[in-house]
């Protein structure tokens, strides 16, 4: 199966998407999980991209040890 590769803004678009529409905070993989549902790819490896997003006020993230990884939401 082949997977588009976003690029600027509509990645950026797409995860907020996604992270709106769950309502919750999700984890690094649930945030993959997503994408790969809607057949595309971040233009970073997921993490490294959700990090770009959080450092530049796109969305938020954090350390969960509860769900032993990165959590990201957004307001």
């Amino acid at each position: 199966m082949d997977y588009r590769k976003l690029g600027g803004e509509e990645a950026v678009d797409l995860i907020v998407q996604v992270l709106r529409e769950a309502g919750e905070p999700l984890t690094t993989k649930e945030v993959q999980t997503e994408t790969e549902k809607r057949l595309v790819q971040c233009p970073d490896s997921t993490v490294v991209f959700l990090n770009k997003l959080r450092r530049s006020g796109s969305i938020k993230g954090e350390r969960s040890r509860e769900r032993r990884g990165w959590i990201w939401w957004v307001d």
